[in-house]
C-alpha cells in the first residue's frame, strides 16, 4: 500500500531500504532502548534488529494494511530517502494485535534529539485519523511502561484514556490506554 502522511513539519512514509542506518542508530540509543523495554545490544545487534524492524513494518502493512512508517522531516520524500538524502528521524505507526480484530496498537519512537518538541502527537495524530478513516477497527490502544511520563503525556494529549495495567501483549505489566471511534464504544 502507497501511504504518505503529511502534517505540518513532519512526513510518515513507508521504510526503504535506504532508512537502516538510521533505524540502526534509533535502537542504538539506549534511552530509547530502554523505554521500549530493548535488551541490550552488542555492537551489530541494532543493525539486525533495524533490517528486522523494516522488513516487519513492510510485511505488516502487505499482509495487514497497517504497521509502522518512517517518521521524517516535512520537506523529505521516498526518493530522498532513497538516496540517502534525508534523515530518518522515528517511526509511528499501528499494529494488528494478536488476538483482536476491533482494535490496533499505536506504536511510537523518535530520536532524543527530537524528543520534548510535539512531535511524536503530531505525527500519532495523523496515524491515528487514518487509522479510524482506513481501518475496520472501533479503537486504538497504546501501552507504555508505568514510569514512562513523556510517553504517558503524549497518550493523554493524544484523547486517549488510562485503562489500568496489563501484561496481555508484552512480558511485563505496562500502562495501556485507548480511544473509541468517534460514536463508538471501545472494546
Amino acid at each position: 500500500m502507497e501511504i504518505e502522511l503529511v502534517t505540518s513539519r513532519l512526513l510518515l512514509r513507508p521504510f526503504v531500504d535506504g532508512d537502516q542506518a538510521a533505524v540502526a542508530d534509533l535502537f542504538a540509543d539506549e534511552a530509547v532502548r530502554r523505554h521500549l523495554a530493548m535488551a541490550s545490544m552488542g555492537p551489530k545487534g541494532p543493525a539486525h534488529f533495524a533490517a528486522g524492524f523494516i522488513r516487519g513494518s513492510q510485511d505488516e502493512w502487505r499482509e495487514g494494511g497497517c504497521g509502522a512508517l518512517a517518521v521524517t522531516p516535512r520537506r523529505a520524500t521516498k526518493d530522498t530517502a532513497a538516496r540517502g538524502e534525508e534523515r530518518v528521524i522515528g517511526y509511528c505507526g499501528l499494529r494488528l494485535l494478536p488476538d483482536r480484530i476491533s482494535a490496533v496498537e499505536l506504536l511510537y519512537a523518535l530520536e532524543q534529539t527530537h524528543w520534548g518538541r510535539g512531535l511524536a502527537v503530531e505525527a500519532a495524530n495523523a496515524v491515528m485519523d487514518w487509522g479510524f478513516a482506513n481501518l475496520p477497527v472501533r479503537e486504538i490502544v497504546a501501552f507504555t511502561r508505568p514510569e514512562h511520563g513523556a510517553s504517558r503525556r503524549v497518550m493523554e494529549k493524544l484523547g486517549l484514556t488510562h485503562r489500568g495495567g496489563t501484561d496481555r501483549y508484552y512480558s511485563e505489566t505496562l500502562a495501556a490506554y485507548s480511544l473509541a471511534r468517534a460514536g463508538g464504544t471501545g472494546g
